[in-house]
């Protein structure tokens, strides 16, 4: 299936250059680790940390923090762009271009999350119906088996779409996923089935960690050592998730070039 194929092409190809995976992951440990100190993150609150200092220090920091995460959303993906085409490639110079990168992506992000917004309610208007017509245990049971599917299929759609993007710089190519994903639903079922499981699988181990983390150490050093801890898991989370979309986004547009070949207009042809 292509879903996991898919997912070893990504593996094979982060452990393959060290650039891929080198700076996001860190970038991503660092932007925790300042959250962290903020005062601003959830993490805080188990190692009962306060910060010392203003809200304004505070903001300071939670911006700083968002803004290196803003190139780590770009980084990965246009990483293995350059890696897969074979090009020669700086991290400082593609830290640069992530940092304008990062601020596109978001706001392209926030588009295809209105899109898919509009398009979730649809596929799960049947889900939210039967949650309010019914009563009981039994609309619960109905509610889940009918928006479960839904849900995961959306789950596939959206790793994909901005990687995408940023593959591309093609805006269109973001939103073209939707009908490719239609045209496609098992394997991006099967994707979405794959990525959900592996990115909860993460995140539980990074909570785990965070937890046994706080139990350990308190204060400032337990708040430094959570967000790190939190971040550069997130990282690895972010990287693979990324390589991955895109792996499966050019797996599909491969499919739709050998299934739907271009038709070409017999009078066009004519007239040459």
């Amino acid at each position: 299936m292509r879903a996991f194929e898919a997912v070893t092409e990504a593996i094979s190809s982060i452990s393959e250059d060290k650039k891929l995976w080198r700076y996001p992951v860190a970038a991503s440990g660092i932007a925790g680790a300042l959250l962290a100190i903020s005062g601003l993150d959830s993490n805080v609150e188990s190692v009962a940390y306060t910060p010392r200092f203003g809200i304004g220090i505070a903001i300071l920091l939670a911006l700083i923090a968002l803004l290196i995460r803003l190139t780590v959303i770009y980084y990965p993906t246009r990483a293995f762009y350059y890696h897969k085409k074979g090009i020669p490639f700086e991290e400082s110079a593609l830290i640069r271009e992530s940092l304008r990168g990062g601020i596109l992506a978001l706001l392209v992000g926030i588009v295809y999350g209105i899109v898919i917004l509009v398009v979730g309610g649809l596929m799960l208007f049947p889900a939210i119906l039967a949650y309010y017509a019914l009563s009981g245990t039994t609309k619960y049971v109905i509610a889940g088996v009918l928006g479960l599917p839904p849900v995961i299929f959306l789950m596939g759609i959206i790793v994909m779409m901005i990687p995408a993007y940023i593959w591309s710089q093609d805006f269109g190519e973001g939103l073209g996923i939707i009908g490719t994903a239609l045209d496609n639903a098992k394997e991006v079922f099967a994707f979405g089935a794959l990525m959900g499981a592996i990115i909860v699988g993460i995140e539980a181990a990074a909570g785990g960690l965070v937890f046994l983390a706080s139990l350990v150490v308190k204060g400032l050093p337990g708040a430094l050592l959570a967000g790190l801890l939190d971040g550069l898991i997130t990282g690895i989370s972010r990287v693979l998730s990324d390589v991955a979309g895109v792996v499966m986004y050019r797996k599909l547009k491969i499919w739709v070039k050998k299934e739907r070949p271009v038709e070409v207009d017999p009078d066009w042809v004519a007239s040459l």
